[in-house]
Protein backbone atom coordinates (compact mmCIF):
# COMPACT_ATOMS: atom_id res chain seq x y z
CA UNK A 1 0.00 0.00 0.00
CA UNK A 2 1.37 3.39 -0.99
CA UNK A 3 2.04 5.79 1.90
CA UNK A 4 -0.56 8.52 2.47
CA UNK A 5 0.52 11.91 1.16
CA UNK A 6 -0.08 14.52 3.84
CA UNK A 7 -1.31 18.05 3.01
CA UNK A 8 2.05 19.40 4.17
CA UNK A 9 3.93 17.06 1.80
CA UNK A 10 1.61 18.02 -1.04
CA UNK A 11 2.13 21.73 -0.37
CA UNK A 12 5.91 21.37 -0.10
CA UNK A 13 6.03 19.40 -3.34
CA UNK A 14 3.95 21.98 -5.22
CA UNK A 15 6.12 24.86 -4.01
CA UNK A 16 9.35 23.00 -4.77
CA UNK A 17 8.20 22.38 -8.34
CA UNK A 18 7.16 26.01 -8.76
CA UNK A 19 10.53 27.31 -7.53
CA UNK A 20 12.70 24.89 -9.43
CA UNK A 21 13.71 22.74 -6.50
CA UNK A 22 14.93 25.42 -4.06
CA UNK A 23 12.77 26.67 -1.19
CA UNK A 24 13.77 30.06 0.28
CA UNK A 25 12.27 29.33 3.68
CA UNK A 26 10.20 26.95 5.76
CA UNK A 27 6.85 25.67 4.60
CA UNK A 28 4.33 25.85 7.48
CA UNK A 29 3.24 22.49 8.86
CA UNK A 30 0.01 23.78 10.42
CA UNK A 31 -2.79 26.06 9.29
CA UNK A 32 -6.51 26.52 9.77
CA UNK A 33 -8.75 25.22 7.01
CA UNK A 34 -12.51 25.63 6.81
CA UNK A 35 -15.07 25.89 4.01
CA UNK A 36 -13.04 26.90 0.92
CA UNK A 37 -10.47 28.88 2.91
CA UNK A 38 -7.07 28.30 4.46
CA UNK A 39 -5.61 30.72 7.01
CA UNK A 40 -1.84 30.44 7.26
CA UNK A 41 0.22 31.26 10.36
CA UNK A 42 1.16 34.91 10.82
CA UNK A 43 4.81 34.45 9.81
CA UNK A 44 4.20 32.03 6.92
CA UNK A 45 6.16 32.78 3.73
CA UNK A 46 7.51 36.00 5.24
CA UNK A 47 11.07 35.46 3.97
CA UNK A 48 11.90 37.77 1.06
CA UNK A 49 12.84 34.93 -1.29
CA UNK A 50 9.27 33.71 -1.52
CA UNK A 51 8.37 36.58 -3.88
CA UNK A 52 4.87 36.93 -2.50
CA UNK A 53 2.42 37.33 -5.38
CA UNK A 54 -0.77 35.86 -6.76
CA UNK A 55 1.09 32.96 -8.36
CA UNK A 56 2.42 31.87 -4.97
CA UNK A 57 -1.01 32.08 -3.34
CA UNK A 58 -2.64 30.24 -6.24
CA UNK A 59 -0.09 27.45 -5.95
CA UNK A 60 -0.92 27.11 -2.26
CA UNK A 61 -4.67 27.16 -2.99
CA UNK A 62 -4.41 24.36 -5.55
CA UNK A 63 -2.18 22.23 -3.30
CA UNK A 64 -4.55 22.57 -0.35
CA UNK A 65 -7.74 22.37 -2.43
CA UNK A 66 -9.14 25.77 -1.44
CA UNK A 67 -10.20 28.92 -3.27
CA UNK A 68 -9.19 31.54 -0.71
CA UNK A 69 -5.86 32.00 1.05
CA UNK A 70 -5.37 34.26 4.07
CA UNK A 71 -2.77 34.85 6.77
CA UNK A 72 -3.24 35.34 10.51
CA UNK A 73 -2.69 38.71 12.13
CA UNK A 74 -2.96 40.25 15.56
CA UNK A 75 -6.37 40.82 17.13
CA UNK A 76 -6.54 44.56 17.79
CA UNK A 77 -8.71 47.53 18.70
CA UNK A 78 -11.84 47.97 20.77
CA UNK A 79 -13.82 46.04 18.15
CA UNK A 80 -11.45 43.04 18.44
CA UNK A 81 -10.64 43.08 14.71
CA UNK A 82 -9.19 39.75 13.61
CA UNK A 83 -6.20 41.18 11.72
CA UNK A 84 -6.45 38.35 9.16
CA UNK A 85 -5.03 39.37 5.75
CA UNK A 86 -6.78 38.07 2.62
CA UNK A 87 -4.11 37.04 0.08
CA UNK A 88 -6.18 35.28 -2.57
CA UNK A 89 -9.86 35.92 -3.17
CA UNK A 90 -12.10 38.97 -3.09
CA UNK A 91 -14.70 37.97 -0.52
CA UNK A 92 -14.04 37.46 3.19
CA UNK A 93 -17.53 36.19 4.09
CA UNK A 94 -17.60 32.62 5.37
CA UNK A 95 -20.07 30.30 7.05
CA UNK A 96 -18.93 27.78 9.64
CA UNK A 97 -21.17 24.99 10.88
CA UNK A 98 -20.61 23.85 14.44
CA UNK A 99 -22.81 21.80 16.76
CA UNK A 100 -25.65 22.06 14.28
CA UNK A 101 -25.48 25.87 14.09
CA UNK A 102 -24.35 28.07 11.18
CA UNK A 103 -22.13 31.06 11.99
CA UNK A 104 -21.62 33.61 9.21
CA UNK A 105 -18.99 36.34 9.53
CA UNK A 106 -16.29 38.38 7.76
CA UNK A 107 -13.08 36.61 8.73
CA UNK A 108 -10.77 39.56 7.98
CA UNK A 109 -12.76 41.77 10.34
CA UNK A 110 -14.26 39.55 13.03
CA UNK A 111 -12.39 37.23 15.33
CA UNK A 112 -13.10 33.51 15.54
CA UNK A 113 -11.52 31.17 18.06
CA UNK A 114 -11.61 27.51 17.05
CA UNK A 115 -10.20 26.68 20.49
CA UNK A 116 -13.50 27.68 22.15
CA UNK A 117 -15.39 24.88 20.41
CA UNK A 118 -15.72 22.85 23.62
CA UNK A 119 -17.30 25.75 25.50
CA UNK A 120 -19.77 26.41 22.68
CA UNK A 121 -20.65 22.72 22.72
CA UNK A 122 -21.05 22.69 26.49
CA UNK A 123 -23.54 25.56 26.27
CA UNK A 124 -25.43 24.11 23.32
CA UNK A 125 -25.94 20.75 25.01
CA UNK A 126 -27.30 22.15 28.29
CA UNK A 127 -30.94 22.78 29.16
CA UNK A 128 -31.79 26.52 29.10
CA UNK A 129 -35.47 26.05 28.45
CA UNK A 130 -37.57 28.96 29.72
CA UNK A 131 -34.56 31.09 30.68
CA UNK A 132 -33.84 34.73 29.91
CA UNK A 133 -30.12 35.18 29.31
CA UNK A 134 -27.93 38.27 28.98
CA UNK A 135 -24.79 37.99 26.83
CA UNK A 136 -22.71 41.07 27.60
CA UNK A 137 -20.02 40.63 24.92
CA UNK A 138 -21.82 38.89 22.08
CA UNK A 139 -19.48 39.42 19.12
CA UNK A 140 -20.75 37.42 16.15
CA UNK A 141 -22.75 35.22 18.50
CA UNK A 142 -20.08 32.77 19.70
CA UNK A 143 -22.17 32.02 22.80
CA UNK A 144 -25.47 33.77 21.98
CA UNK A 145 -26.26 31.18 19.32
CA UNK A 146 -25.43 28.11 21.47
CA UNK A 147 -27.62 29.47 24.29
CA UNK A 148 -30.51 29.52 21.80
CA UNK A 149 -29.75 26.22 20.09
CA UNK A 150 -30.50 22.57 20.80
CA UNK A 151 -26.98 21.23 20.62
CA UNK A 152 -25.39 19.00 18.04
CA UNK A 153 -28.06 17.42 15.84
CA UNK A 154 -28.06 13.85 14.60
CA UNK A 155 -27.14 12.66 11.12
CA UNK A 156 -30.73 13.06 9.95
CA UNK A 157 -31.35 16.38 11.68
CA UNK A 158 -32.69 14.90 14.91
CA UNK A 159 -33.09 17.31 17.78
CA UNK A 160 -30.01 17.60 19.96
CA UNK A 161 -29.98 17.05 23.71
CA UNK A 162 -29.72 20.76 24.56
CA UNK A 163 -32.72 23.03 25.03
CA UNK A 164 -32.58 26.64 23.90
CA UNK A 165 -33.34 29.66 26.07
CA UNK A 166 -36.66 31.49 25.86
CA UNK A 167 -34.82 34.71 25.00
CA UNK A 168 -31.27 36.09 24.84
CA UNK A 169 -30.35 39.76 25.01
CA UNK A 170 -27.05 40.18 23.15
CA UNK A 171 -24.87 43.28 23.67
CA UNK A 172 -22.32 44.23 21.00
CA UNK A 173 -20.76 47.47 19.77
CA UNK A 174 -18.96 46.33 16.61
CA UNK A 175 -21.36 47.02 13.68
CA UNK A 176 -19.69 44.38 11.48
CA UNK A 177 -20.12 41.74 14.19
CA UNK A 178 -23.75 42.78 14.64
CA UNK A 179 -24.45 42.29 10.94
CA UNK A 180 -22.92 38.81 11.19
CA UNK A 181 -24.99 37.98 14.28
CA UNK A 182 -28.18 39.16 12.58
CA UNK A 183 -27.41 36.93 9.58
CA UNK A 184 -26.76 33.89 11.79
CA UNK A 185 -29.88 34.41 13.87
CA UNK A 186 -31.98 34.52 10.69
CA UNK A 187 -30.16 31.58 9.08
CA UNK A 188 -30.78 29.39 12.13
CA UNK A 189 -34.39 30.58 12.60
CA UNK A 190 -33.55 32.11 16.01
CA UNK A 191 -34.15 35.82 15.40
CA UNK A 192 -37.48 35.99 17.23
CA UNK A 193 -35.82 34.82 20.46
CA UNK A 194 -32.96 37.33 20.47
CA UNK A 195 -32.77 41.07 21.07
CA UNK A 196 -29.54 42.83 20.06
CA UNK A 197 -28.50 45.94 21.97
CA UNK A 198 -26.00 47.86 19.87
CA UNK A 199 -23.40 50.01 21.58
CA UNK A 200 -21.54 50.12 24.88
CA UNK A 201 -23.14 47.67 27.29
CA UNK A 202 -22.40 50.02 30.20
CA UNK A 203 -24.99 52.50 28.93
CA UNK A 204 -28.29 50.57 29.15
CA UNK A 205 -29.77 49.96 32.59
CA UNK A 206 -30.74 46.31 32.76
CA UNK A 207 -33.70 45.24 34.85
CA UNK A 208 -33.05 42.39 37.31
CA UNK A 209 -34.81 39.84 35.10
CA UNK A 210 -32.14 37.43 33.89
CA UNK A 211 -31.63 33.83 34.96
CA UNK A 212 -28.13 33.73 33.53
CA UNK A 213 -25.47 36.22 32.40
CA UNK A 214 -22.54 35.39 30.13
CA UNK A 215 -19.30 37.43 30.28
CA UNK A 216 -17.15 36.08 27.45
CA UNK A 217 -14.52 38.80 27.01
CA UNK A 218 -10.80 38.07 27.20
CA UNK A 219 -8.35 38.80 28.67
CA UNK A 220 -10.85 40.00 31.29
CA UNK A 221 -14.53 40.80 31.59
CA UNK A 222 -14.09 42.50 34.97
CA UNK A 223 -15.74 45.70 33.72
CA UNK A 224 -18.98 43.75 33.36
CA UNK A 225 -19.14 42.20 36.84
CA UNK A 226 -21.32 44.86 38.45
CA UNK A 227 -23.59 45.04 35.38
CA UNK A 228 -24.07 41.26 35.46
CA UNK A 229 -24.86 41.16 39.18
CA UNK A 230 -27.45 43.93 38.82
CA UNK A 231 -29.08 42.13 35.89
CA UNK A 232 -29.65 38.84 37.74
CA UNK A 233 -33.10 38.13 39.12
CA UNK A 234 -33.57 38.95 42.80
CA UNK A 235 -33.72 35.23 43.51
CA UNK A 236 -30.29 34.86 41.92
CA UNK A 237 -28.95 32.90 38.98
CA UNK A 238 -25.81 31.82 37.16
CA UNK A 239 -22.86 33.88 35.92
CA UNK A 240 -20.51 32.41 33.29
CA UNK A 241 -17.29 34.39 33.64
CA UNK A 242 -14.38 33.93 31.22
CA UNK A 243 -10.89 34.81 32.37
CA UNK A 244 -7.22 33.90 32.35
CA UNK A 245 -5.74 31.94 35.21
CA UNK A 246 -2.22 30.72 35.78
CA UNK A 247 -1.94 27.03 34.92
CA UNK A 248 -2.47 24.98 38.08
CA UNK A 249 -4.03 27.97 39.86
CA UNK A 250 -7.51 27.73 38.32
CA UNK A 251 -9.32 26.66 41.52
CA UNK A 252 -7.84 29.49 43.60
CA UNK A 253 -8.64 32.00 40.83
CA UNK A 254 -12.27 30.85 40.81
CA UNK A 255 -12.67 30.99 44.60
CA UNK A 256 -11.21 34.51 44.71
CA UNK A 257 -13.59 35.52 41.93
CA UNK A 258 -16.59 34.28 43.93
CA UNK A 259 -15.43 36.28 46.97
CA UNK A 260 -14.98 39.40 44.84
CA UNK A 261 -18.50 39.07 43.45
CA UNK A 262 -19.93 38.61 46.95
CA UNK A 263 -18.26 41.83 48.09
CA UNK A 264 -19.82 43.68 45.15
CA UNK A 265 -23.39 42.47 45.66
CA UNK A 266 -26.12 41.24 47.96
CA UNK A 267 -25.62 37.67 46.74
CA UNK A 268 -23.82 34.72 48.23
CA UNK A 269 -21.64 33.33 45.44
CA UNK A 270 -20.31 29.81 45.06
CA UNK A 271 -18.24 28.14 42.35
CA UNK A 272 -20.43 25.62 40.56
CA UNK A 273 -18.03 24.55 37.82
CA UNK A 274 -14.67 25.42 36.27
CA UNK A 275 -14.30 24.77 32.55
CA UNK A 276 -10.70 24.64 31.35
CA UNK A 277 -11.14 25.79 27.75
CA UNK A 278 -7.65 26.12 26.26
CA UNK A 279 -4.15 27.46 26.79
CA UNK A 280 -4.23 31.16 25.94
CA UNK A 281 -0.53 31.90 26.37
CA UNK A 282 2.41 30.14 28.02
CA UNK A 283 1.31 29.26 31.57
CA UNK A 284 -2.05 31.04 31.13
CA UNK A 285 -5.25 29.11 30.69
CA UNK A 286 -8.57 30.38 29.36
CA UNK A 287 -11.18 29.19 31.84
CA UNK A 288 -14.90 29.72 32.37
CA UNK A 289 -16.13 29.85 35.94
CA UNK A 290 -19.81 29.12 36.52
CA UNK A 291 -20.82 31.12 39.59
CA UNK A 292 -24.13 30.41 41.32
CA UNK A 293 -25.38 33.58 43.00
CA UNK A 294 -27.93 33.10 45.80
CA UNK A 295 -29.77 35.85 47.66
CA UNK A 296 -28.42 36.27 51.19
CA UNK A 297 -31.04 35.14 53.68
CA UNK A 298 -32.02 37.64 56.32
Amino acid sequence: MAPTITPHTRLEKALTERLGGVLPGQVPSKWEKFADTVILPQNAFSESGWNQNQTLWQTIAVALNVKRVARMGEVSGEFRNSGVELLLGDDDWVVRREHGTDYGYNFTQCMWSAGNVTERGRIANQNHEGERILDLYAGIGYYTLPFLSEGARGANGERGQGRGAAHVVACEWNPVAIQALEWSLAANDLAERCTIIEGDNRNPKFEPEFDRVNLGLLPTSEAGYSIALQALKREGGILHIHGLAAGGNEDEWAVNLAKELENMSSFSCTVEHIERVKWYAPHQRHIVVDIHAFPVSC
